[in-house]
């Protein structure tokens, strides 16, 4: 099983991490990559190396930090899937012109929560 790290996709707060990393339902854009060039522009993360936006409810996040996680190295991997976009910045672009690459997945996430609230996107596999 993969794991892809994303040590960029910092959040420091449960508001921060659902302004970072929730979109639900998803923006129903033309293809990924024009979805994560357009919500990286909206939500204020444009040229940064790269985000994860989950496709979820509130609920089925903060039950990853509860009783629908599994606890691994103190942070927690959800025992469901869940539909994600990750968003990868473009090699070789100049900052100035910040574009992405999106793709869809269904993959377990792992999160490190806080009072049982996800406040920071570790990975997902």
């Amino acid at each position: 099983m993969a794991t892809t790290l994303f040590p960029w996709s910092q959040a420091t707060s449960y508001p921060d991490f659902l302004k970072r990393h929730l979109d639900n339902p998803k923006s129903d854009l033309q293809n990924d990559s024009t979805y994560c060039n357009l919500m990286m522009q909206r939500r204020h993360l444009n040229c940064q190396r790269g985000n994860t936006f989950i496709h979820a409810s509130e609920h089925q996040l903060t039950s990853i930090c509860n009783s629908r996680g599994k606890n691994l190295d103190g942070n927690q991997t959800s025992k469901t899937l869940f539909p994600i976009t990750i968003c990868t910045r473009g090699k070789g672009l100049r900052r100035v012109f910040c574009r992405y690459k999106g793709k869809s997945k269904i993959k377990r996430i792992r999160v490190t929560c806080e009072k049982g609230l996800p406040v920071h996107y570790i990975s997902h596999a």
